[in-house]
């Protein structure tokens, strides 16, 4: 199965997919690896995927992602062949579980065990297992939209794109803290990766609901100046544990100078 997915590297949407990809065994380092304006392509018993970076091109008025054959809208994009399209990123990490959990359960049935790795389940092995990523998932899923909106509402970056609101932001952070005080709890006692080197293995396994936590997580503190979870000590040891693993590490001045330093002003204060 081929399929081409086109992020924007440092972006909070399309890091998910490619932290998830590193989790899965398929990178090493999302950030070192995918360079700006050359596709990289990883593959495994399920699918080959190219991934396509694209570019930020920016006027006064305007902000616009370019790649040579990315679709209309924003990234991640994962085109799936038949003209077919998935642009939600949480869609796009269930249907590449999708797609590996079932050529796991072919090469199971028909006994085709040839010495090839497989991948494992980032979802959970059981019912409760499931479940519960599945819920952390919605809660980060439901922070990171909140968190997006105070920034497009209360930071410099976008002030000459569209109207600005900082009551709005200081809002929306509040419900984006009240979401992630939820997920707190799910990770008391979470001791995954501890006395980790950095690298996945099955005794420290992550899910896809961490990919998606963690890239928020980091998003929000590097990039945009804010730690969300001040007074949380399990996300923050969440964080702190998870940000030395090869799939979350970044070099320094990662992110776009010039973005960097409008995302960093806040207009609330």
């Amino acid at each position: 199965m081929d399929l081409e997915l086109f992020v924007l590297t440092w972006g909070i949407y399309p890091r998910r997919i490619l932290i998830y990809l590193a989790e899965k065994g398929l990178l090493k380092s999302p950030a070192t690896e995918i360079i700006e304006s050359a596709s990289l392509t990883v593959q495994c018993q399920a699918f080959k995927l190219k991934i396509t970076p694209v570019t930020v091109s920016a006027t006064e008025t305007s902000m616009e992602l370019v790649a040579p054959g990315k679709p209309p809208g924003t990234v991640p994009i994962l085109v799936i062949g038949n003209g077919q399209f998935i642009k939600q990123s949480a869609a796009i990490l269930e249907y590449l579980e999708d797609v590996c959990d079932s050529t796991s359960l072919r090469n199971s049935e028909g006994n085709r065990g040839n010495g090839t790795s497989v991948l494992r389940p980032m979802r959970g092995s059981t019912a409760d297992e499931r479940a519960m990523t599945r819920d952390i998932l919605a809660l980060a899923d439901e922070a990171s939209t909140f968190f997006g909106f105070a920034c497009h509402k209360g930071t410099s970056l976008f002030s000459s794109l569209e109207s600005q609101s900082p009551m709005t932001a200081v809002i929306a952070l509040e419900w984006c803290r009240r979401a992630l005080e939820k997920i707190e709890v799910y990770y008391e006692d979470d001791n995954r990766f501890e006395d980790s080197d950095g690298e996945m293995d099955s005794r420290n396994g992550s899910n896809i609901a961490d990919c998606v936590l963690f890239s928020l997580l980091q998003f929000s503190k590097e990039l945009y100046g804010r730690d969300l979870i001040g007074g949380l000590p399990n996300l923050n040891q969440f964080y702190e544990l998870f940000k030395e693993r090869g799939s979350a590490k970044i070099p320094e001045n990662w992110y776009p100078g010039h973005i960097e330093s409008m995302a960093k002003v806040w207009l609330a204060e």
